[in-house]
């Protein structure tokens, strides 16, 4: 008889490393992105187009990815989205322009984009009902991947050059597939073959969107990380190059930004069983919002300084930590059914809020901070808008009894 994966520490901390593979794709080589522009002689700001590229491909890919997992299991998919990423990073390592860089980016992010939305729906079938808090921790390894990330690309830049952290991305890569191999069964007991079907995948994406409460998560979602990613990718530009710090340097003030996504999280882990998913999304969108504008009104105000660019930023980090895992997990858990469907397109709706702030952030590049500023907060109010415009209203009957 065969033996599906139950919960335990083992498995969640491969689908903690599964989660966070994406970003550590991206973040470890943010500091290095000037010297790739230099070293393939590429425009200044081209670099940007490769985290755009990648961005796109881990949003789009999770559209098939989710629902094909559940039509054919969630391992071959893992495993075959993990052995791509391993090719594409290869192929990074031996680009020589950046037309070249960008394609391998655009294949790793397809191989990086199974790794999250399969752990996402990994976490549902084991943990099922009380898969809220077991999601909060998969998006905490995540965070912490931001977190530290840009903070070890620096380094390993500084002292071996742009090629070292994309290598130190292929070893973990590496690492994950032999942990799948070794440790993960498969988890989807209900396999459904009609599930994946490019002719009826429209037709169950708009299913799922008719839920009023789905559709304001993934807008949120969307908008919120347009938001932050609006500050990952210009942060290098401005801290680097505006405000005079060192790679290094950078990577360390910007990790410690970023370690309130950390405290947020942990928050949601621990109370997303008391309060409930929207109530959190709630209170950390209004977070967020707060933290951009706040942003925006200093550098209006004061212009540009390293305090009053990294301080306000934190109430955005902190709302972001709480928001991700909370709108993810109001999403998922209703649908366990289709939970490949539910996780892929939550990954796509994050990815495409990445994917547009990337682009608007590239095309109106300046040379100054206030495109990163004004994205930042255009997303942040858009995904406040968005939640308390488009979620559902209790009924008055139910309204009466809380």
């Amino acid at each position: 008889m065969h033996r599906y994966p139950s919960p335990s520490r083992s498995l969640l901390l491969i689908l903690v490393a599964l989660t966070a593979l994406g970003e550590i794709s991206t973040q470890l080589i943010i500091p290095s992105l000037g010297a790739i522009e230099l070293i393939m002689s590429a425009r200044p700001g081209s670099s940007l187009l490769a985290l755009s590229a990648f961005v796109a491909a881990f949003g789009l890919g999770q559209l098939w990815l989710g629902p094909l997992s559940d039509r054919i299991g969630r391992r071959p998919v893992l495993l075959a989205g993990l052995a791509l990423y391993l090719l594409a990073t290869l192929w990074m390592l031996a680009a020589s322009s950046m037309g070249e860089f960008i394609v391998a980016r655009v294949l790793q992010g397809l191989g990086a984009c199974a790794a999250l939305v399969l752990a996402r729906a990994i976490v549902r079938d084991v943990w099922q009902v009380q898969a809220g808090p077991a999601l909060a921790l998969t998006v905490i390894g995540m965070l912490c991947a931001i977190a530290l990330s840009p903070m070890i690309g620096g380094l390993l830049t500084l002292y071996g050059g742009w090629r070292a952290p994309i290598l130190l991305a292929l070893s973990i890569g590496l690492g994950a597939v032999l942990a799948v191999l070794g440790l993960y069964r498969e988890s989807n007991q209900h396999l459904d073959p009609q599930a994946g079907q490019w002719r009826g995948l429209a037709g169950n994406y708009a299913d799922l969107l008719r839920a009023a409460s789905f559709r304001a998560l993934a807008l949120t979602l969307a908008c919120t990380y347009g938001a932050m990613f609006a500050v990952i990718a210009g942060s290098s530009a401005v801290y680097i190059g505006l405000l005079d710090l060192s790679p290094a340097q950078y990577g360390i003030t910007f990790g410690a930004i970023v370690s309130a996504l950390i405290a947020g999280a942990l928050f949601t882990q621990r109370r997303i069983m008391q309060l409930g998913p929207e109530k959190i999304v709630a209170i950390g969108v209004a977070l967020v919002a707060a933290g951009a504008v706040a942003t925006l009104l200093v550098y209006l105000l004061f212009g540009l300084s390293l305090l009053g660019l990294s301080v306000p930023q934190v109430l955005v980090t902190l709302g972001g930590g709480m928001l991700l895992p909370a709108a993810v997990a109001g999403a998922v858990i209703p649908n366990a059914h289709r939970a490949g469907l539910a996780a892929g397109f939550m990954g796509f709706a994050q990815m495409a809020g990445a994917t547009c702030s990337g682009v608007l952030l590239s095309l109106l590049a300046d040379g100054t901070a206030w495109p990163m500023v004004g994205l930042n907060a255009l997303f942040a109010v858009a995904a406040f808008s968005a939640f308390h415009l488009l979620r559902p209203r209790p009924t008055v009957g139910a309204a009466l009894a809380r």
